[in-house]
């Protein structure tokens, strides 16, 4: 069971870690939204799919912030302790990093966990699902686009549309008129009403129409056909029959990364594991890096926490794109700068403890 002091600095650890993560997140996520919205009026994306895409962007804004709330958490919170003196009164009762290390720890062992899961496992289900939902809503996106009255062309523009009325779902339609221009000559058809239907097998995107009458021949030409019709499907989209798109290399579940023997999708592996091991690293250099001298602000370790936080993402995106250029031996991959910044964490504590034993020590002093 911890102790009151314990107990006391995890709660201001987590009060500043949870704040400083969902003010991250609230601004990362209006950008995203409006990158969202920007796709969608482009037609990119479809509009039924937003929340889909929102949720898939919310996870990955989530699992890169954990490391960054976390640092700055711990140095917001243990800034303020020094600078209202109580961190000077715990170093006088005895206690040293030993002692401020164990609130942190606790911290971190459920933190970490799910910044694991969710940059490894989770934000790669996510993408997936919103790949999946993307790709059914687009086929149906363009019968989301008619409008009643006028002529609609189709996307690979083989067919021009006309109907009278579109239902609110704006997938039934009524009173149609189709044209449509082949190499056996133009075929004009008419029909009372017609929807959209997506095959299950094939994924083929169909306009099924009917009852009504479909003509065939060639322009100035006496000779065509006249044929009526019950019901019949007017191919619109096709798709390759037993085939999926392949996932890229950020929708791959780990275990499909691990057994590639394709470079890019090991760097990947290797980047959602580094994005936890951030998170431990940063988490131990807050400790002594939060350190305010009496004369200091509250916040005078913030400017020097940022700096080494983006210090830290350039020297991993300069080695990613090292690994992915195949200049740097996989095997080294970014363990290379999380030993860098541990460095920097036993140097500071050293510093700060003058020598002496993590547990005597005084951090205060």
């Amino acid at each position: 069971m911890p102790n009151i002091l314990t107990r006391y600095l995890i709660t201001e650890i987590l009060k500043s870690s949870a704040a400083t993560v969902l003010i991250l997140f609230v601004i990362l996520m209006s950008n995203a939204l409006g990158r969202v919205l920007s796709d969608i009026a482009d037609g990119d994306v479809p509009a039924q799919a937003l929340w889909p895409v929102l949720l898939s962007q919310s996870v990955n804004i989530f699992s890169l912030l954990l490391p960054i709330g976390f640092f700055f958490g711990i140095v917001f919170a243990f800034g303020r302790l020094y600078k209202d003196h109580e961190m000077v009164v715990m170093s006088a009762c005895g206690m040293g990093y030993r002692h401020y290390y164990k609130p942190v720890l606790l911290i971190l062992v459920p933190v970490f966990l799910l910044n694991a899961y969710s940059s490894i496992w989770l934000n790669a289900d996510m993408r997936r699902t919103t790949r999946g939902i993307v790709d059914q809503e687009k086929n149906v996106h363009e019968f989301q686009q008619l409008k009643p009255g006028q002529f609609n062309q189709s996307k690979n523009g083989e067919h021009v549309f006309f109907m009278q009325s579109l239902s609110e779902d704006k997938l039934q339609l009524s009173d149609i008129i189709i044209a449509q221009t082949n190499r056996d000559g133009m075929v004009f058809e008419t029909a009372k009403s017609g929807r959209h239907k997506i095959d299950e097998v094939s994924g083929d995107l169909f306009l099924v129409v009917g009852p009504g009458e479909r003509y065939e021949g060639q322009i100035g030409e006496k000779d065509y056909k006249i044929i009526e019709f019950e019901q019949h499907g007017i191919l619109i989209e096709k798709k390759i029959k037993g085939a999926r798109r392949q996932l890229g290399k950020k929708e791959k579940p780990p275990l499909m990364l691990w057994n590639s023997s394709r470079l890019a999708d090991r760097v990947e592996l290797q980047w959602r594991i580094a994005i936890p091991v951030i998170l431990v690293v940063l988490a131990l250099l807050a400790v002594p890096l939060s350190y305010i001298s009496p004369r200091q602000g509250r916040y005078g370790k913030i400017g020097v926490a940022l700096i080494i936080y983006i210090v830290y993402l350039n020297l991993m995106a300069y080695t990613r794109a090292l690994l992915d250029a195949d200049s740097l031996p996989l095997g080294f991959n970014f363990w290379w700068v999380h030993l860098l910044f541990l460095f920097l964490t036993f140097g500071l504590l050293i510093k700060r403890n003058g020598g002496y034993s993590f547990g005597r020590k005084a951090a205060g002093h």
